[in-house]
């Protein structure tokens, strides 16, 4: 499976990529790439991948086929990944593009980000940012506590002209064991998760009514998504909720805490009152 990952920046665009993958997963992936060409003169790519179990024959042939007919499309591709089949893709990509193509371990996502953004940022070098917060990233919970979040990082941004807000919530699906043991995400389950999230979002974002603010609805474990898009946003601040007790807070404050861990920007944490 293939998913793309929100970025701000034109010229750099990054996707998730997790499972085994098929030429189904490149009929509908490759496309979308070819049209973000067109629209930049040259991109920077990050492929972050968990769990990834190769390509089926097709697929291989369709991705080196992809970068041998657009030799000049890229300037910079990181590979994020800790397996040896990542470093593998890497280096078999290397002699098909013309890009600098480098892989980075899966706890070096944030050295990959800056790697992509290193011609950019030296280029803004003499620039001073407007505010000392222009991408605030808030980890969404769709309940009356969530909102709470969501209002203090609002009433941040509102303080700094040019600010932008991010709300992210993440899709976290339930495995199940099939009669091989093997996990198994049923899809029809992946698909209602889904779209209940991403319609709770939509309603967030128009009861919010601000043009500064955007919503995503990725999969993934809470903690890893949001440091994933902390690192793709090149966020300056993430705001979460914190709960202090029963089960539920301690996996979210689990979360908070992970994050606070590993996050290279400002985390701030808004103590939340479960309802009883």
């Amino acid at each position: 499976m293939i998913v793309q990952i929100p970025v701000q920046e034109d010229h750099i665009v990054a996707f998730r990529v997790s499972g085994k993958l098929t030429h189904q997963d490149y009929q509908e992936f490759l496309p979308k790439l070819e049209k973000l060409i067109r629209e930049d003169r040259k991109l920077s790519v990050l492929f972050e991948l968990h769990d990834f179990k190769g390509w089926d024959l097709e697929a291989a042939l369709d991705d080196f086929r992809f970068l041998e007919s657009h030799p000049d499309a890229f300037e910079r591709i990181a590979i994020v990944g800790k397996s040896r089949l990542a470093r593998w893709m890497t280096a078999m990509a290397a002699p098909f593009t013309g890009a600098e193509v480098k892989f980075f371990e899966e706890d070096e996502l944030g050295q990959a980000w800056d790697w992509l953004r290193e011609p950019q940022r030296r280029a803004e070098a003499a620039r001073e940012p407007a505010s000392p917060y222009r991408h605030i990233l808030v980890g969404v919970e769709f309940t009356p506590e969530g909102r709470r979040i969501v209002q203090r990082a609002l009433d941040i941004r509102r303080r700094y002209e040019g600010a932008r807000l991010h709300l992210v919530h993440a899709v976290d699906y339930p495995v199940y064991v099939d009669e091989a043991y093997d996990p198994v995400i049923p899809m029809e389950i992946q698909d209602e998760l889904t779209t209940a999230a991403r319609r709770h979002m939509d309603d967030l974002l128009r009861e919010l009514k601000d043009e500064q603010v955007q919503g995503d609805v990725l999969p993934g474990v809470p903690r890893g998504v949001i440091l994933s898009q902390a690192e793709a946003l090149d966020a300056d601040l993430i705001v979460l909720g914190k709960h202090s007790h029963g089960p539920l807070g301690r996996l979210l404050g689990s979360t908070a805490t992970g994050v606070i861990n590993h996050a290279r920007c400002e985390v701030l944490t808004v103590p939340l009152t479960e309802a009883s």
